[in-house]
């Protein structure tokens, strides 16, 4: 009895681990990469000595994903940024957006029509508009995208209908890091990028401004592109690359994220 028990039990135990098999590999093959980065290398040179500030990356993102690059400084992580977002470009190598366009080759012209219509941006320097109140600046991140948004909607979402006709030097610093990713929003890019976004930032204010890409990475399923030197940030993310030396060193997948206030800081 007992032998038919245990062999019952071994039958289910393989055919649960096997459904749990099969559903993770469905769930990988139903992400649409949106950017995939082939072979790409970014060198400089010290006088004749050739520098690789990244060399032969190779990297697929996920739409609706929170990918976040971590890495000592001079790693990589930032040229990584900036050739993903065509603020810079490959020595060489591909990069394919939604499998079709390899923005790599455009001309500047056409990679700034792209930066234009399809991403967003979000550094640790504002760039605000201190002559116009809240809803003014992100109003001219809404004319810069073809989609209409509602910009009370979004606002709302980034925690500031109490402070919409505020200028700029009513707010915290917090709170106009709050702007900056709301005007970015408010064009509905396909990708956001965000360097260093709570750099100059103290915990609490920190944790706010996670919180507020977390929502809209929710609401609006933006593709979301973090490089901080902070590990705790990593906690919040689905998918986590070290860079190092130029390289990808590591790829961590995490099954559980964690809540934008429950992150270990620093």
């Amino acid at each position: 009895m007992n032998n038919k028990n245990n062999k019952a039990n071994n039958i289910l135990n393989n055919k649960t681990s096997k459904q749990s098999k099969d559903k993770k590999e469905n769930k990988k093959e139903n992400k649409k990469v949106i950017l995939q980065l082939n072979n790409v290398y970014k060198t400089y040179y010290l006088g004749q000595v050739p520098n690789n500030a990244l060399d032969g990356v190779n990297l697929e993102i996920y739409e609706g994903e929170i990918l976040v690059i971590l890495g000592p400084s001079g790693s990589g992580k930032t040229t990584l940024l900036n050739v993903l977002s065509g603020l810079d470009r490959p020595t060489s190598g591909d990069i394919i957006y939604i499998k079709k366009y390899n923005i790599a080759k455009y001309s500047e012209a056409k990679i700034t029509k792209f930066r234009k219509e399809h991403l967003g941006f979000i550094f640790q320097t504002y760039n605000l508009l201190e002559h116009l109140n809240v809803k003014e600046n992100i109003i001219v991140g809404q004319k810069l995208g073809k989609s209409k948004v509602d910009i009370d909607e979004i606002i709302n979402v980034v925690g500031l209908s109490q402070h919409k006709k505020k200028y700029m030097h009513e707010l915290s610093g917090g709170e106009q890091q709050r702007v900056s990713i709301a005007r970015a929003i408010a064009k509905r890019p396909d990708i956001m990028f965000a360097d260093e976004p709570t750099g100059a930032l103290d915990e609490k204010t920190g944790k706010k401004v996670l919180k507020t890409l977390v929502d809209i990475n929710k609401k609006y399923n933006t593709t979301m592109i973090i490089v901080t030197h902070n590990p705790g940030i990593a906690e919040l993310a689905d998918r986590v690359i070290h860079v190092n030396s130029g390289k990808i060193d590591k790829l961590i997948i995490n099954d559980i994220k964690v809540d934008p206030k429950d992150i270990t800081w620093g």
